[in-house]
């Protein structure tokens, strides 16, 4: 008997079946690449930022260079990190791949070529530390060189872009993105919103105007409902609404909650039968076990007052925080509260809209209010 696959996916890039929705921005997305801006997309971890522009992408069928930042610790990484993305988009195999930079690089660092257990080649450069600049400069300008050369504009995404900060190298990759013009799209991702809001929108910063700022709405409910209920009805199972509100009320349209929720709630429903309250409740507290660590991780970080205002924010549900019943329930004066509420944007754990506040990770906000209130 053939195994059904489960058609729900979290974890990493949500792709063909496994995307929902998104069409509008998507469809932005593709004109303003066409159009050579540069695009700015920052929202919290695990909010489909990442598929959104792999799946815009594909859709215009161009090549793309793709370098996760996360991880990278000095220039030299960060070198060999963009080198490897883009030779892994510019050309089909190693010996042209090789080919081709030993022509257009002025610079003669060795070229090094090494493969995974599946033969898929990974690069890298072995040169000296006096010749770093000039390399830095000759690997942030091949993009462009290529998309002179070969009349084609290649699309550069940098994921968790913040992370460049620590590098010290926003005025010298700010300084080639300019020069590049409309040549090449560069699209810019990022998790943590304070730092990627200071490094776009401070008049101080290298980045200061120099890219068009897309948000990102959630998907909207109707729309997650459809498509949850289409996994489930082609499988042969079936979820009802109240159910779907449970996921969404939790997952908050999060893709990647509201994915991992209906994977695991299909899991755990056997075939031609339906998700009940028993199977729901199970599969929350099987999910909150299975992220307790980092969980816990993140809330011993935060000092005492910091966590009572995270309870505040949940039990208030974001509004009319400073009223003195509501901080008198956490013994919270005024200015400890303020303080507080003002660390906690500053982490990236809460941001404010629409006049309230709200925690950035709704799963967090789950899994404090299960465990701690």
């Amino acid at each position: 008997m053939a195994t059904i696959r489960n058609p729900f996916y979290y974890g990493g890039v949500a792709e063909e079946t496994y995307f929902c929705n998104r069409s509008n921005e998507i469809q932005i997305l593709k004109k303003d690449i066409k159009n050579g801006l540069n695009i700015l997309i920052y929202e919290p971890r695990r909010f489909g930022k990442t598929s959104l522009v792999i799946r815009a992408l594909k859709e215009i069928n161009n090549r793309y260079i793709f370098i996760d930042l996360m991880g990278i610790t000095d220039e030299i990484e960060f070198i060999n990190a963009y080198f490897n993305a883009i030779s892994a988009s510019l050309e089909t195999t190693a010996e042209k791949t090789v080919r081709y930079f030993k022509n257009v690089l002025k610079i003669r660092p060795n070229i090094n070529v090494t493969f995974d257990m599946n033969g898929s080649p990974s690069y890298s450069l072995s040169f000296a530390r006096s010749e770093k600049e000039n390399v830095l400069e000759e690997i942030m300008n091949i993009p462009y060189e290529y998309a002179k050369h070969r009349k084609e504009k290649p699309i550069v995404v940098f994921d968790e872009f913040q992370e460049i900060s620590k590098l010290n190298l926003e005025e010298k990759l700010r300084s080639k993105i300019q020069l590049h013009g409309n040549k090449i799209s560069y699209i810019f991702l990022g998790s943590k919103k304070s730092i990627m809001k200071k490094m776009f929108f401070d008049k101080n910063s290298a980045f200061y105007k120099s890219v068009k700022h897309l948000p990102i709405a959630e998907i909207s409910f109707s729309e997650w409902s459809l498509f949850i209920k289409k996994g489930f009805k082609n499988n042969d199972k079936k979820i009802d609404d109240e159910f779907l509100e449970v996921i969404l009320s939790i997952s908050k349209g999060f893709p990647y909650y509201t994915q991992q929720i209906a994977y695991e709630l299909f899991n755990s429903c056997d075939s031609n039968s339906a998700v009940d309250s028993i199977i729901m409740k199970q599969t929350l507290h099987s999910i909150l076990d299975r992220e307790e660590d980092l969980f816990l991780q993140e809330w011993e970080s935060l000092s005492l007052n910091q966590r009572k205002a995270l309870k505040l924010i949940i039990i208030a549900k974001g509004d009319n925080l400073y009223e003195k019943k509501t901080m008198d329930q956490f013994n919270l004066t005024n200015s400890t509260l303020k303080k507080a509420v003002e660390g906690l944007i500053n982490k990236d754990v809460i941001d404010k809209g629409n006049k309230r506040y709200y925690l950035q990770d709704p799963m967090f906000e789950y899994y404090i209010y299960k465990r701690f209130i």
